[in-house]
């Protein structure tokens, strides 16, 4: 099963990083004094930083918007995304490792956690992917792994796609019982 981007909530989404862009550079103008003549390099140095980096975004945003490859895949063998970078870097993740499927709010998006367990074996291939920093704090207290995923630039919304992956991991489970069976 496979999702592909939605891209009017892409444009939808670079449209609000581009109103954030230009609030974060109108606050750099006023850090370096072009409206009051006052200095601010701290407020500077961060708008600064914060509005390259959002830049970036919205630059790597538009290139892939015309991108025709599945941004979610659900596969026998497991859950390949591209909807954060974190489930990126993860590469397939297989439904044996996958121990619970829910939901959360993160600011103003609902995200699908996907709590997954052998996180010494996925935490190495993330890392190598991104920084140390972006594994920071990404498992819960038992050690399980959380990886989020994002249904802001699919055509579903995120609690549609968490039914749609518990349905197609039963369906999965429910084969392998009759597999098994067979074999009894």
């Amino acid at each position: 099963m496979e999702f592909y981007r939605n891209k009017k909530k892409s444009a939808q989404l670079i449209f609000i990083c581009s109103g954030i862009l230009i609030a974060l550079v109108a606050v750099f103008l006023y850090s370096i004094g072009l409206f009051t003549g006052n200095i601010a390099t701290k407020l500077g140095g961060v708008s600064a930083v914060l509005g390259i980096i959002l830049l970036i975004v919205i630059i790597r945003m538009l290139i892939s918007l015309n991108r025709s490859a599945p941004l979610l895949i659900l596969s026998s063998e497991g859950v390949y995304s591209e909807v954060t970078a974190v489930s990126k870097a993860a590469g397939l993740i297989s439904w044996k490792d996958i121990l619970d499927i829910s939901i959360t709010k993160a600011g103003w998006d609902t995200l699908v956690v996907l709590s997954v367990g052998r996180a010494a074996h996925y935490i190495p291939i993330i890392q190598k992917k991104l920084s140390a920093m972006a594994v920071s704090g990404i498992q819960d207290p038992s050690g399980n792994l959380q990886i989020f995923l994002t249904a802001s630039e699919l055509d579903i919304n995120a609690n549609k796609l968490l039914t749609i992956i518990q349905d197609y991991r039963k369906t999965l489970r429910g084969s392998d019982h009759l597999q098994h069976d067979q074999f009894k």
